[in-house]
């Protein structure tokens, strides 16, 4: 997404991180607003636990993003060198990165991104939130094994299905951070990206490696609430978060909490589940996938185990994701957006390739892509003769400008250049072969 440079900044001295993006999104007018706007917000948003945004702007169509140095080592780094860290180091972070997510969450700004490696311990032990500030060149994540974009190990089920997300999906990817600080190991893992996004949306996570850790079993509800899958079931906000990291800190006692039921046990509790099951079929078939999603998540919550629940979960989460995908395809195209596109497209067709129209557009959008290439590399060869041809380098100017002509004779200027380009070949060789002449003529 970004090349990241060292600075300087001349005023006061101090080094600074320097993120360039790459030339290909210069073109992406959407893309653009969006990151400016994101900049903006970003700009003022000064917290002690968030790298800040110093400026932004753009060189020649080269946009950039300027923000503070900060040395030290990310959540990763730590985690490959100490393995697990004690639990109290862990609610530190925690409680820190909630204060990060708190600040941003005031100015409306959602990092959607929280993973370790956006997360750095300064060399005086401050933890601070890289990214925000930066906008996603999609909204909706690429999953896919070709055309990975995203982190899936963190993304909120919410956010991997398509939908409109807020602070509440911070609070999940910070859940799953804080399972891997404790444990070294990740909730959900699996061979392929879209396995590992299938079980953040309807599996439960492995409880039996916290089980080994001797902390608090408050420690363990924390994460379970952070993790829950619908977003209204977990913190509602970082300072809930922040709340329950530091009873738990105070070593105060919270209340037990069971697995939720139904408010009657037995045949009425299993006449629920019925009728919630019975409904989100019925949603399922009528492809009203975001009712179905959210009944199958409400079984899912009272009764894991009910019949196949985790498996229609997946799937329902599964068609609205492409559906979502299917649509931002779609406005992509409308706004000549078409790597956009044919990224959405792929992934689509990747996951099922008789969805809809999916693969008729992914030919339309990578014809136009295929096209767009090659007037891109006429246009390069076509410049590159008409500088040859002032300095009079001819032959450079002919290998260039015959390429072009090979490809496409019609091609503005490049018959005449391409002339032009012959006879200044002809007239040196002509010139050179006069002063051989002439040069054996002398020697006899």
């Amino acid at each position: 997404m970004a090349w990241v440079y060292l600075g300087k900044d001349l005023l006061d001295g101090r080094n600074v991180a320097i993120k360039v993006l790459y030339p290909q999104y210069a073109e992406d007018m959407a893309y653009i607003q969006r990151f400016i706007r994101e900049a903006k917000l970003a700009l003022g948003l000064d917290a002690p636990h968030i790298v800040q945004v110093l400026d932004y702007g753009a060189d020649r169509d080269v946009q950039y993003l300027v923000m503070e140095y900060i040395e030290g080592k990310n959540i990763k780094e730590i985690l490959d060198i100490q393995g697990p860290l004690p639990y109290q180091e862990v609610l530190s972070i925690a409680s820190q990165v909630a204060m990060a997510l708190h600040r941003a969450n005031e100015r409306g700004i959602v990092h959607r991104d929280i993973k370790p490696q956006n997360l750095m311990i300064t060399t005086e032990g401050t933890v601070k939130v890289l990214d925000f500030g930066i906008a996603r060149m999609r909204a909706l994540p690429s999953i896919t094994q070709s055309g990975f974009v995203g982190s899936p190990y963190y993304i909120s089920p919410e956010q991997a299905m398509g939908e409109n997300v807020d602070i509440r999906s911070d609070i999940y990817s910070l859940g799953v951070v804080i399972y891997e600080m404790l444990t070294n190991s990740l909730p959900f893992e699996a061979s392929s990206p879209w396995s590992i996004i299938s079980q953040h949306i309807a599996s439960a996570p492995s409880m039996a490696p916290l089980d080994e850790i001797d902390m608090p079993p408050a420690v363990k509800q924390l994460i379970m609430k952070a993790l829950s899958k619908r977003p209204e079931d977990r913190f509602q906000s970082p300072e809930d978060l922040l709340q329950m990291i530091q009873l738990i800190m105070d070593g105060e006692e919270l209340p037990t909490v069971r697995p939720p039921r139904s408010p009657r046990a037995g045949k009425v509790h299993e006449l629920l589940l019925s009728s919630l099951y019975k409904r989100a079929r019925e949603a399922a078939e009528a492809e009203q996938w975001t009712q179905a999603v959210n009944l199958y998540a409400q079984i899912l919550k009272y009764a894991p185990d009910y019949q196949d629940v985790s498996e229609q979960l997946a799937e329902a989460g599964k068609q609205k994701r492409l559906r979502a995908l299917y649509v931002a395809a779609e406005k992509a195209m409308t706004a000549g957006r078409w790597q956009e596109a044919a990224d959405e497209l792929g992934e689509i067709v990747e996951l099922e390739p008789d969805y809809r129209q999916a693969a008729n557009l992914l030919k339309k959008a990578g014809s136009v892509l295929d096209k767009r290439q090659k007037e891109e590399r006429l246009s390069v060869l076509y410049q590159q003769g008409l500088r040859h041809l002032v300095v009079e380098e001819w032959q450079e100017a002919f290998d260039c400008l015959d390429r072009v002509h090979q490809e496409n004779k019609d091609y503005q200027d490049v018959a005449r250049c391409l002339a032009e380009a012959k006879r200044g070949i002809r007239r040196t060789n002509s010139i050179f072969y006069k002063l051989l002449s002439r040069l054996k003529a002398d020697k006899g």
